[in-house]
């Protein structure tokens, strides 16, 4: 709301600054008609049950001051939450872009909730102080598997913005998506290779000690031989028993 009035250079209705007795009597009508534009504007943004608590105000920064006063409180379980939530978020499942927004609306909400400070030397440092902390607090909920480019971050001086380290890593995570889409189907077949191999290998452990003392062959033992028990479907006749 006070974005809009602002732009349309009517904030000094509801704050106090544009009050009537500041004109002639020849502009109190003119005063009269703008005040009337900032109500309508309000009570068109307010939400319904409250509109008859003001249909019959008159004056533009009466209103705004009462609505204030009754809802323009921090509140504190609300701050508690936010800093909760803002200490315990995580990356998880959820892209860096995603991650990131996330992040700054609870930043952003926290902002609005506490009381601005003047802007002086003391407070610049103070600033470049909490950026550096909302620095830290998007690292630490990044995922172990951006360990290195983190690392690589925290080695910076001076260190970098948040708006710089996730410009870093969006670079980072499209190089490794761009990786994963260009990896040789060689690779692919050499690690199926690489498995089938260990795959015999167990394989050989599991039945390379056995021994069938009825037909003399490796592979068995005389309770399951084939010349025993009879030969499955399809292998009648076979010489020797494989495995």
């Amino acid at each position: 709301m006070k974005i809009a009035l602002r732009a349309k250079r009517k904030l000094g209705f509801i704050d106090g600054t544009c009050t009537k007795d500041q004109f002639t009597a020849d502009l109190g009508e003119d005063w009269e008609r703008v005040n009337a534009t900032v109500l309508t504007w309000i009570m068109n943004t307010i939400s319904p049950e409250l509109v008859n608590v003001i249909v019959y105000a008159s004056n533009a920064h009466e209103v705004w001051t009462d609505l204030q006063d009754r809802f323009d409180k921090i509140n504190g379980s609300r701050i508690y939450n936010l800093q909760r939530e803002i200490a315990t978020i995580s990356q998880g499942t959820s892209s860096i872009s995603a991650y990131h927004y996330r992040l700054n609306l609870l930043w952003d909400e926290y902002s609005a909730l506490i009381p601005t400070l003047p802007v002086i030397p003391e407070t610049r440092e103070f600033i470049t102080h909490l950026e550096q902390q909302k620095f830290f607090q998007f690292l630490m909920g990044l995922n172990d598997s951006f360990s290195a480019i983190k690392s690589q971050m925290l080695l910076m001086s001076p260190l970098p913005s948040v708006s710089r380290a996730y410009a870093m890593l969006i670079n980072e995570e499209n190089q490794r998506k761009v990786h994963m889409t260009n990896t040789p189907m060689n690779e692919v077949n050499d690690s199926t290779a690489l498995m089938s191999s260990r795959d015999n290998s167990q394989k050989f452990k599991r039945y390379g000690n056995l021994y069938c003392e009825y037909c003399r062959t490796k592979g068995h033992t005389k309770d399951t031989c084939y010349k025993l028990v009879g030969y499955p479907p399809g292998l009648k006749g076979k010489k020797k028993q494989e495995y």
